[in-house]
Order: C-alpha cells, then sequence, then structure tokens
C-alpha cells in the first residue's frame, strides 16, 4: 500500500496556492503591459494627429510610425500613413506600405481592394504606368474602389494616348455607373481617326468616324475628319457636301474647317462662292477666329474695299476690339496703296494698340476649370474635360486662372 508522508498533505495545498499566485501575477503583469502599450498607442494617435492639425508632416508620420510599429495589425493605420508618405512625395515609402497590405493573404478582400487602388495611385505617381495598371487591374469591380480604380485607368490611357485601352475603360465606366460615356467615346475613336489619317490609312480612319458616329450622330469633330478622308481620296465634291453639314448644323465650328473649305473650292474653282458661305455665317458667328480667317479670305480674293466694307457690316450688328482691328488694318492698307502718309501712321498706331489688346484678350476658355488658351481644343489640357471648350474665342477680361 503506497504510504503518504504527512508534510505533502500540507505541501500540495501550498503549492496549489503559489501556482494560483503566480498565475494571476503573471495576468497582471500582462494586463499592465498591455495598459501601457494602449496608452502608448494612444498618446501617439493623439500626438500624431495634432501635428498634422498644425501642418507638421514629417513629425506626424514619426509619430504614426511608431504606432504601426507597436500594432502591425492597424491595417487603417497604414492607409494613412500610404496616403501620407504620397502627399509628400515619397512615393517609394508609399508603394512599400501598401504593397505588404495588398500582398497579406490574411485581409479581407476589401481591404486588398482598398491597397491595390492605392498601389495603383502610388505607381501612377511614380510615372511607372505599367505597373499602375496590372495594380488597378487587381480591384474588383464589385468592390468599393472599382469604378475609382477604372476612373484612374482611364484618366491614365488618355495621358498615354492609349485611345484603343480608353474605350474599353468607359465602356466598363458605363456598365458600372450607369451613365453614359459616348461622348468620350466618340473623342477616342476620332482620335484613332486621326492616327490613321497621318499614316494615310483610310480605311482604319473611316471606320473609327464611323464609330464615333455612331456613339454620337453628326458629331462635329467626325464630320469635320470625314471631309479629310475625302480630301485625301481627292473626293474634292464629297468633301463639299460633309463639311456643308458643319455649316448647317454645327456653325459655331465652322473656324475649324474655314481655312480647308476656301482650299478645296480654289482647287474646284469655286473660290468665291465657298468665300460667300463664311461671309453669310459672320451674320451669326461674326466672332473669333471665323472673323479673322474670312477677312483674310476677302482681302486676297475681293480685295481691300471688300474687306473693309465687311467689317464696317460686322460692327454694326456685333462690334468687338477684332472686328475694329481688323477694320483698322484694311484702311491702314487702302492709304498705304493711296500714299497718304499721314492716315496711314494715324492707322498704324491705331491698329498697333488694338491688335496688342485683342492678342492679349482674345482666348478659347474652358467652361469646366476656366482654363484658357490661344488655340482650340477638344480636351481641356487643364482639366482633361472633352468639348469643354467653346469653338467661339471670347474677348473677355482675363480672369485669374492659368492660360497658355
Amino acid at each position: 500500500m503506497l504510504q503518504i508522508e504527512t508534510w505533502w498533505l500540507f505541501a500540495l495545498p501550498i503549492v496549489f496556492a503559489l501556482g494560483w499566485v503566480g498565475a494571476r501575477w503573471d495576468m497582471r503583469l500582462e494586463k499592465r503591459e498591455n495598459e501601457i502599450e494602449r496608452l502608448a498607442q494612444q498618446k501617439s494617435t493623439f500626438k500624431g494627429l495634432n501635428l498634422l492639425l498644425n501642418e507638421e508632416p514629417d513629425k506626424a508620420i514619426d509619430a504614426l510610425v511608431q504606432i504601426a510599429q507597436l500594432d502591425p495589425e492597424t491595417t487603417e493605420l497604414h492607409f494613412a500613413l500610404g496616403s501620407l508618405f504620397r502627399r509628400r512625395g515619397e512615393t517609394e515609402r508609399a508603394i512599400r506600405v501598401h504593397q505588404h497590405l495588398a500582398n497579406r493573404e490574411d485581409l479581407p478582400s476589401r481591404h486588398r481592394d482598398h491597397a491595390a487602388y492605392e498601389l495603383g495611385r502610388d505607381f501612377l505617381r511614380a510615372g511607372l504606368l505599367d505597373r499602375a495598371e496590372t495594380s488597378l487591374n487587381r480591384v474588383g469591380t464589385d468592390s468599393k474602389y472599382g469604378i475609382p480604380a477604372k476612373e484612374s485607368l482611364l484618366e491614365m490611357y488618355q495621358v498615354e494616348k492609349d485611345w484603343a485601352k480608353a474605350i474599353i475603360s468607359s465602356n466598363e465606366l458605363e456598365v458600372l455607373q450607369g451613365k453614359s460615356r459616348q461622348k468620350e467615346i466618340a473623342h477616342f475613336n476620332c482620335e484613332l481617326a486621326e492616327e490613321a489619317l497621318r499614316r494615310k490609312d483610310i480605311a482604319t480612319a473611316e471606320r473609327h468616324i464611323d464609330l464615333a458616329m455612331q456613339s454620337v450622330p453628326s458629331h462635329p469633330r467626325a464630320t469635320i475628319l470625314r471631309g479629310d478622308c475625302f480630301v485625301a481620296q481627292n473626293q474634292l465634291e464629297k468633301a463639299v457636301a460633309t463639311w456643308s453639314l458643319i455649316a448647317q448644323n454645327h456653325p459655331a465650328y465652322l473656324a475649324l474647317v474655314a481655312d480647308r473649305w476656301i482650299d478645296v473650292h480654289k482647287a474646284l474653282s469655286k473660290a468665291d462662292e465657298g468665300l460667300q458661305v463664311l461671309v453669310d455665317a459672320l451674320k451669326t458667328q461674326a466672332g473669333g477666329e471665323l472673323l479673322d480667317i474670312t477677312f483674310k479670305h476677302v482681302m486676297a480674293l475681293r480685295g481691300v474695299p471688300q474687306a473693309e466694307a465687311l467689317m464696317n457690316e460686322v460692327m454694326r450688328h456685333t462690334p468687338s476690339l477684332s472686328a475694329m482691328a481688323l477694320r483698322v488694318q484694311a484702311r491702314l492698307t487702302l492709304a498705304e496703296v493711296a500714299q497718304n502718309d499721314k492716315a496711314a501712321q494715324e492707322f498704324k498706331a491705331s491698329y498697333g494698340l488694338l491688335k496688342q489688346r485683342t492678342n492679349t484678350l482674345a482666348r478659347y476658355t474652358c467652361g469646366n476649370c476656366g482654363f484658357r488658351a490661344r488655340r482650340f481644343y477638344w480636351q481641356c489640357p487643364g482639366c482633361n474635360h472633352w468639348e469643354s471648350y467653346s469653338p467661339r474665342r471670347g474677348e473677355g477680361a482675363a480672369p485669374s486662372g492659368p492660360s497658355m
């Protein structure tokens, strides 16, 4: 029979009691350490936020990095750090942060989609467009960041002038957003048509023009390009018939084709007939570039007196600084031909002042961002919106926005 010493009966409870006390002490120590760590995180968080509010991003990043080191699982904090790095131009650090998140298999898919989207933006900022495309294509279309990722891809394709991929992205965005992108798609096809025309690939150009017309029937840019295709094939009568649709349906855009219009009519020995169309258009479009082009061709084809008479008529129904400057130019030319030196000197001084003023004020202005430019753009260089420029050049006072 097993014999148990009497003292063991007293020692066992004491041993169990000591074990229990030790375990409780460890729990208290662990709890205290967690509390100290939580307070340190809280203190660093408030410190980081305070530094951000005081616009001290360098110190704020140091404080937030300290928190991330204390708790590597804080995904939202990593996202905040990545955004801060990108805003400060430290794209390499932003890429590392977002790559770490995107490659973590333990994260929910929504966080991985967010990380892939932010990583794509980092690569865009760094100019690594191929890697940006790969990252943005990883974002699920059904996620919160699906539409922003497709919009970033569309913006990137436009910067790269990869119009074929831009069309694909626009179609995908149409499905995701339920909003028409046909205007942009028409311009992307017009860009492809222009590239084909430069290569003298008429068949490809015509195909893209047809696609643009399918997106936006009687699109002014596509109509102009169709006329260019006919000119390239020496089908001048068809070019005139096509561009006549601009004069009828989109007279504000007539200035964009006016010089070619006259050239084709000259080749057909119908220069005066073509010029009369431009002169008639001035009754409703007497401003901007169309006025300059029509005046130039009237001077060359009908003579200076007819050009002066035309500007007198324009000044009666649509007075402008440009029309006044052109009228003075005609009178200056007449004075020089008549060898009237005194009148010529007066007109020359007036013309110089008016020309300087119109050169300063005459600009095409974006209706979306106010960007001002000397030439017409289908896509604004400032905000990248399509058809935000009015085809009529304005003479208003220069706004505070950018210009070129």
